[in-house]
């Protein structure tokens, strides 16, 4: 499928490619009709509550912002043959560079290159280089940030040996990585088996790591890979503590797996998605809007995280220009490295006061900052008709 382009407002006058004139252009590359178009679907819904709301209010420093899609399929090959296209014709004004690290990874030379501000969600700590990518920031927690929350229950459980199962691609050797260096200075033994991300069956994985008598095990994968891990383990009658790192928990596996697949399995989750946990008063509106759009089944299937991922950055960009009184992307990107988070921030996604995950960079660090009470582990479970993960429900 080619370039899908969804134009979320009126162009008005100017190029949009001439900062401070004509439409703010916002490119989303993500997949709208691949494995991961769930994933695709939220985004793009948080996406156009944000641009709405922000276009209501006179758009970022008076230029209305349109909305670009462009449907990579998850392809970093893809990904980049259509943002070359893109850039032909002009450089947007903000990039949301995929929904896996390997397209972010793939996408990232090429925005330096033209210096394109780029805001993404995707984890991987090889995207947090402002040396390398000085245009690039995270919207999401890296995947380092949720590893000190499974070190301290590994360790309170006494375990000496951890396995984990991953995907072998950017995304999951990242997730590897950033586990492996902090339960060795915990004096836990990890060790590993990987799989290709389009393999159907991980018995043969699971099995290599069973020989070698782990206490726990340590699941990476999104979506059907995480239901054949969590099958083969079932099959092989392996019921040890599990647990999903920060990809595979989100994943939308209720009703996909029986009661017995998820015996001793537990997930990571941000505390603001979980249901009952105090949040923004702003987030209740947003709610309201996001379940009356043609998104709204994206809120069950995959959560309300995902529509506040690409909600909150935008208004995160817009508060921004506002204050630096500026949309060009460079200045924007060192504005962003001096940014302390406000009393009432407009994003609603990260707690009451954008403590959960807050939006404050530096020059050597491109990521969001978390706190120890960022990250909690749940029983698996669903999602409410708001979006919220209802741990234990549906099983």
């Amino acid at each position: 499928m080619g370039t899908i382009l969804a134009t979320v407002t009126a162009c008005g006058s100017g190029s949009a490619d001439s900062a401070g004139t004509g439409p703010f252009v916002f490119y989303v590359s993500i997949d709208t009709s691949g494995p991961t178009a769930i994933l695709g679907g939220g985004l793009l819904g948080g996406a156009r509550a944000a641009i709405t709301d922000i276009n209501a209010k006179g758009g970022i420093n008076g230029r209305e912002i349109k909305l670009e899609v462009s449907n990579d399929q998850n392809n970093p090959t893809k990904a980049v043959s259509e943002l070359q296209r893109r850039l032909a014709k002009g450089k947007p004004d903000l990039v949301y560079p995929g929904g896996s690290s390997a397209v972010s990874m793939s996408m990232l030379p090429i925005l330096t290159r033209d210096k394109v501000l780029s805001v993404g969600a995707t984890s991987s700590i090889q995207l947090n280089d402002p040396k390398k990518f000085p245009y690039h920031f995270g919207v999401t927690p890296p995947s380092a940030a949720y590893v000190p929350t499974f070190v301290q229950l590994a360790k309170a459980k006494g375990y000496k040996k951890v396995a984990m199962i991953y995907s072998d691609d950017a995304t999951g050797q990242s997730s590897f990585k950033q586990y492996e260096g902090p339960l060795k200075q915990a004096g836990i033994e990890l060790v590993s088996a990987s799989y290709d991300a389009t393999a159907l069956d991980m018995t043969p994985q699971l099995q290599q790591l069973k020989a070698q008598n782990p206490q726990a095990l340590i699941v990476n994968g999104y979506g059907t890979a995480v239901l054949y891990v969590l099958r083969g383990r079932s099959q092989l009658g392996w019921t040890l503590p599990s647990y999903g790192d920060q990809l595979a928990s989100p994943s939308p596996i209720a009703g996909k797996v029986t009661a017995a697949q998820i015996q001793n399995y537990q997930v990571i989750m941000q505390t603001s998605s979980l249901a009952g946990d105090q949040q923004h008063p702003g987030l209740d509106k947003v709610i309201q809007t996001l379940k009356t759009s043609e998104s709204a089944k994206y809120l069950t299937q995959a959560g309300l995280a995902l529509f506040t991922t690409t909600y909150d950055l935008l208004q995160y960009v817009a508060h921004v220009a506002g204050q630096e009184k500026t949309t060009d992307g460079e200045k924007l990107a060192k504005a962003f490295e001096k940014f302390k988070t406000p009393a009432n921030p407009p994003w609603v996604g990260k707690g009451p006061k954008g403590e959960v995950t807050q939006f404050e960079y530096t020059p050597t660090n491109h990521f969001p900052k978390t706190s120890a009470t960022s990250f909690k582990y749940v029983q698996p479970g669903t999602y409410d008709g708001n979006g919220f993960y209802v741990p234990g429900k549906g099983y």
